[in-house]
């Protein structure tokens, strides 16, 4: 059977992590808060694992990870022959070398500088080496790097957390690289015999050096001979380098995903989430040919009336340079010709960039096009640097094969890849799309990069293009139902740096930790589609003994404070341990790794300093501002997710609302499926909910819940349609949010994260400007800790919104509520009452959550 491998397939899972690296890496939380907030929570993530991996003597080399990941994955056994077989696709299998995937626009200059930052404030290493491929880059990264490190709340913060090299120097290879300092260079620096320190700076000091690679697919690439040394550079024994993390946004070798891969933010993502543009591409013409002059500038133009705050940039890529220059010359006509400019105005629009001039038949033909060519390419290449400046007239760019990466300007709104072989690889079309996908400052999402492609392209080629954008058979619940839209307002949060004065005195001796349930062996019980139920008894992983326990705390103590060790000696650890357990019932002959943790966490106040000062940051509320249903981002739904809990509720025209042909086709056959009566279609028979139109107050044509308790709550809103004007389900994420802090009690976290909330239904009543906000505990969700959190902050917020709305003398108000399913018939009944203060059992109990 064949085997359908997606790049989530090989993004390596760190399911081992030691519960140490895990501590020591949340410790830095407030820096890599303060580094990325709000809708770029992702990034932080990236670090976190990243450091996880470098930390945790779990992992002794990439071949340990990777080993993990064959043994747990049915897919790798089956695409490769042997575990030997799929070792040997990693080049840097025997070091700590991984990669993380970040689309284009994702900010991987702040994921790279928190790596590095971070890395050397925890001691990991004492020098960080950042290669790129070029000096477009290496000018991009010194840039960012530099003004990074001139934020003092960043500095502090590290400072406040004991860093080791709490503010390192950012240098060059034109100067010595000491303990503490990070170097940016490009790759080509680092084979020079003269005028770079490279070789004296890191020479047999790889062991205790951070690598990062920008734009790391050059590694493996055939581009030039320097390139091709990269790989060789990483391995050379004279380095010894052992800790190397590649960063790219494109990580194929030619058409094969990167096996080293442990985070992955991909393309499909961004667009989905609106961190960057949305590629808006030929599906199908009804006259059919390739793409003309005339539609792209009409679609220039249309970009220029659409995005006015901005100049537009479209980019034209070609496959030869002699073919560059001949669409360049033609270009200029059409714009004489359909713009109405004169030639030499028409001529300041457009440049064509190459990396050289050819020789032969193609050098002469370029040289009847343009008198002095060479002259003409350094004067275009100027030009390209300052493309996004409005001083500078050009806007259209066209470009051999694609623009050299560290050239990213956020306004350009159309890519044209003018023939096949522009396009003919899944590299190529990441780059091609990635040099259009930075939203410009100050447009609002969501923003869109016209690709005008040939639609009549192979289907191979448009099977590469659709695995690039991650396109699958699925249909999208999009808002095409005005009528039901209504008014909905947000607080914009901004940061700001406080700082903490911590207690005179040292915090007191816990008295007993409130422990998680455990037990050596737990019944699992599997339910199969023919054979039905089943039962088997499993061995609980990660479980220590009670003498191992206190050892381990006794190593805890010992490191953090000797007169806190000396009062606790490992007869005292044992009967606070025991005395803990037996108060819960619990056996108290062993420890699990979760209760092991949360014994750490309540010592963890003994150990903070007395008296000092701490830097923090804190979210404040801004500014009020509205928000449009009708621009809510699209969210969609394939086959195989309507085979587990979700479903999509729709009415008998929802066919109709699909904008796409594509989406149309395919809901036409899954409705056809579901009315077949056949058995193998049960699912769709299960998911595909139609409902009344009159019940159905929905703005978007469907309505997708991910699990049984939303699916449960739409129920009881369709039930109670008489109490609601509309209603909506919020995105995943993109549209409404705010941001929440909490401490896991799940994880026994001891430091403080901040992420989004996006609660799930906006319900308007009837007749009325109130919106009920409700949130639903999702199934095996026990994490009071964080729900206890969103409840908090998400009272905090709608209060304040509400007064903010008051004060602007605006009729709507807010009223959040958090539900399970016990708690809807309860609810309903309270809003038919009037009651919209009605407080849920959950919302009680996490009142008292800590």
């Amino acid at each position: 059977m064949a085997i359908t491998l997606t790049n989530d397939d090989f993004v390596l899972p760190l399911a081992n992590v030691d519960y140490r690296s895990r501590e020591q890496v949340e410790r830095y939380e407030p820096f890599f808060e303060a580094l990325s907030l709000d809708r770029y929570a992702f990034q932080r993530e990236a670090m976190r694992r990243t450091l996880r991996f470098l930390l945790s003597p779990t992992y002794a080399d990439t071949s340990a990870l990777a080993s993990e990941h064959y043994a747990a994955s049915s897919i790798m056994q089956g695409h490769f022959g042997s575990q030997s077989d799929y070792l040997a696709s990693f080049a840097l299998a025997d070091r700590k070398a991984v990669s993380l995937d970040l689309a284009t626009g994702a900010g991987k200059s702040f994921v790279m500088y928190g790596i590095a930052r971070a890395a050397l404030a925890l001691g990991l290493v004492d020098k960080v080496l950042v290669l790129c491929p070029s000096l477009t880059i290496e000018e991009g990264l010194n840039e960012k790097f530099r003004e990074l490190s001139a934020r003092q709340d960043l500095k502090q913060l590290l400072e406040s957390l004991d860093a080791v090299y709490p503010n390192p120097p950012i240098k060059t290879a034109n100067d010595p690289i000491l303990d503490g300092d990070i170097c940016i260079e490009n790759i080509h620096a680092s084979y020079e015999r003269t005028g770079s320190s490279i070789a004296d700076s890191f020479k047999g000091k790889g062991a205790r050096t951070l690598v990062l690679n920008d734009e790391a697919h050059h590694i493996y690439s055939g581009a030039d001979v320097d390139t091709k040394k990269w790989l060789e550079f990483l391995r050379s024994p004279d380095y010894g380098f052992r800790t190397i993390v590649g960063v790219s946004g494109t990580p194929y070798i030619e058409n094969d995903y990167f096996p080293d891969v442990i985070f992955r933010y991909g393309l499909k993502q961004a667009i989905d989430e609106r961190v960057v543009k949305q590629p808006d591409y030929v599906n199908d013409r009804l006259v059919k040919g390739g793409t003309t002059y005339k539609q792209i500038i009409e679609n220039h133009r249309r970009n220029r009336d659409k995005y006015g705050k901005v100049k537009p940039v479209s980019i034209i890529v070609t496959e030869k340079i002699v073919s560059c220059v001949e669409v360049h010359d033609e270009l200029v006509k059409q714009l004489v010709r359909h713009e109405g400019l004169k030639r030499a105005e028409a001529e300041k629009r457009v440049i064509w960039v190459a990396s050289g001039i050819p020789s032969g038949a193609d050098g002469a033909r370029v040289k009847q096009l343009v008198a002095e060519p060479e002259k003409a390419r350094k004067n275009n290449m100027r030009l390209l640097r300052s493309v996004g400046r409005t001083d500078n007239p050009v806007e259209w760019i066209v470009s051999v094969s694609m623009l050299t990466e560290g050239w990213d300007v956020p306004n350009v709104f159309q890519v044209v890849p003018w023939e096949t072989k522009a396009f003919n690889s899944k590299l190529l079309i990441a780059q091609v799309l990635g040099r259009g996908l930075r939203v410009p400052a100050g447009l609002e999402p969501p923003v869109l990069l016209t690709v005008e492609n040939h639609e009549a392209w192979s289907i191979e080629l448009q099977g590469l293009f659709n695995e690039v954008l991650e396109v699958e058979n699925r249909v999208s619940s999009e808002p095409t139902r005005p009528q039901f839209a209504f008014p909905i307002f947000n607080l914009r949060y901004i940061a700001e740096q406080v700082t903490e004065q911590t207690s005179q005195k040292r915090a007191s001796e816990p008295e007993a930790v409130i422990y998680s349930p455990q037990a050596r062996q737990l019944t699992q019980e599997t339910t199969y589609s023919r054979t039905g139920k089943r039962t088997s008894t499993l061995d609980v992983p990660d479980l220590m003994s009670l003498d191992d326990a206190v050892a381990r705390i006794r190593v805890f103590f010992d490191e953090k404070d000797e007169a806190i060790a000396a009062a606790w000696p490992n007869v005292r650890i044992r009967k606070f341990i025991q005395t803990s357990l037996r108060e819960k019932g619990q056996p108290d002959d062993f420890l699990s790794r979760e209760n092991l943790t949360k014994t750490q966490n309540a010592f963890g106040p003994m150990f903070r300093a007395v008296g000092a000062t701490v830097a923090r940051q804190k979210l404040r509320a801004d500014a009020l501002f509205p928000l449009d249903v009708m621009t809510m981002p699209t969210q969609s739904v394939n086959e195989d997710q309507l085979r587990s809990q979700t479903a999509a509720f729709f009415t008998d025209d929802a066919l109709g609302g699909f904008r796409l042909p594509d989406d149309r086709t395919l809901w036409a056959d899954w409705i056809k499926k579901r009315d077949s009566g056949f058995d193998e279609f049960s699912h769709l028979q299960a998911a595909l909910i139609s409902v009344d139109a009159a019940r159905f107050k929905c703005p978007s044509n469907l309505l997708l819940s991910r699990f049984r308790p939303e699916r449960k709550f739409v129920d009881s809103i369709l039930a109670n349609h008489d109490l609601f004007d509309a209603f909506f389900k919020n995105a995943d994420s993109g549209f409404y949010s705010f941001p929440y802090s909490y401490k896991s009690t799940v994880r026994a976290s001891s430091h403080a994260k901040t992420e989004n909330f996006n609660p799930d239904f906006f319900v308007k009543l009837a007749g009325r400007q109130d919106i009920l906000v409700v949130e639903i505990k999702a199934d095996g969700d026990d994490d009071d800790g964080r729900n206890g959190a969103k409840r908090r902050d998400a009272l905090g917020h709608f209060k304040q919104l509400n007064q903010e709305l008051k004060a602007r003398n605006e009729k709507w108000r807010y009223h959040f509520h958090f539900l399970t399913e016990q708690d809807y018939a309860t609810f309903f009944a309270a809003i038919r009452s009037g009651n919209l203060g009605f407080q849920s059992s959950l919302m009680q109990r996490l009142a008292k959550a800590p």
